[in-house]
């Protein structure tokens, strides 16, 4: 009888190894040791007992299936804590989830109608200028002949103030993007290229109204995190003296959609599959996930997705394609 505990505790160690090793290294694993440290102890408590002297075979099989009974009780105490710890963390992810929502919601609701109106503005905005320029032109040459200089500079002063070439180009071609959750991915990042004052140029041709059926959520993440990475290599290689440069573009043809963005790089050029390792990066105080997480990403499409990415001529070429299987209309 002495050595039955000890050989079927060695014993269910033995069976039981793989889960015991999982549960105490989980992050319940504190309050697993605590009860089995419990349990320790009135293992102990009750082997003194019996082996304090001689004691009948009913007093010993009535202590064995109070230590039994005490391990099932554990054993459910531990599971109800584990639950009740998975239900709040549940709960408060839901609650973070459901904040999250409201506030891209948000966000999403005013880049549509900022997006709106770029689209009713932009080409009209254009049409007048060209055609004001124009005006000024066919003033400057009369004025010219008729040795007018001071109207000349009077015409060129209020052009420029009236002008302004960075912020009427601040979203070029946006308006040709139909697909909600493109254009406002497209519309985010450019606003932050121009705050930053980094200089930039976006293309859009032909018009897109559809793209080959997937995961918009993805395709979002994908292009967000190319922006971000030519955004922050801009600054670093601004930091360093050089001129910041990122250019992106929507195309597409015979159904399939492209994405590309390349920006200038400085210093050496870093191997391609280095830079989408995870942890990998060349920016200080940088977590390095972006190539790493696109990857991720695309793995998941593979079949539909190509992805392209490399240094070359001294900038960071972008590339992924979108191939056309079964192509949905974006209402």
């Amino acid at each position: 009888m002495n050595l039955l505990l000890p050989l079927a505790a060695l014993a269910l160690l033995i069976w039981q190894r793989q889960r015991i090793t999982s549960l105490l290294t989980d992050v319940n694993s504190g309050i697993l040791v605590s009860l089995l440290a419990y349990l320790y102890i009135v293992c102990c408590a009750i082997g003194a007992y019996i082996l304090d002297d001689k004691k009948p075979t009913e007093v010993v099989l009535l202590f064995f299936f109070l230590l039994i009974f005490q391990a099932i009780f554990l054993a459910v105490i531990y599971r109800e804590i584990v639950h009740i710890q998975r239900q709040l963390l549940d709960q408060q992810k839901q609650e973070a989830l459901a904040r999250q929502k409201q506030l891209l919601v948000k966000e999403n609701e005013q880049l549509k109608e900022y997006a709106d109106y770029l689209d009713r503005n932009e080409d009209e905005l254009r049409r007048f200028k060209h055609d004001y320029q124009n005006i000024l032109l066919s003033l400057k040459v009369s004025a010219e002949k008729g040795g007018s200089h001071a109207l000349v500079e009077e015409l060129e002063k209020y052009t420029s103030s009236q002008f302004d070439q960075k912020a009427l180009r601040k979203y070029p071609d946006v308006n040709h993007v139909k697909i909600p959750e493109l254009k406002s991915i497209a519309i985010a990042k450019l606003a932050k290229l121009y705050n930053e004052k980094i200089d930039y140029s976006f293309g859009c041709e032909p018009e897109i109204s559809q793209i080959p059926q997937t995961n918009l959520l993805d395709l979002v993440r994908i292009i967000g995190i190319a922006f971000d990475n030519a955004i922050e290599a801009s600054q670093q290689l601004e930091a360093l003296g050089g001129q910041g440069r990122v250019e992106a573009m929507y195309y597409q043809e015979g159904g399939d959609f492209e994405f590309m963005i390349r920006n200038r790089i400085g210093g050496p050029v870093v191997d391609s599959d280095q830079l989408a390792q995870a942890g990998y990066t060349t920016k200080e105080a940088h977590a390095g996930l972006g190539l790493a997480n696109v990857k991720e990403i695309v793995s998941q499409h593979d079949e539909q997705m190509l992805l392209d990415y490399g240094p070359e001529d001294g900038w960071f070429n972008f590339s992924l394609t979108l191939l056309s299987e079964n192509v949905e209309e974006e209402i």
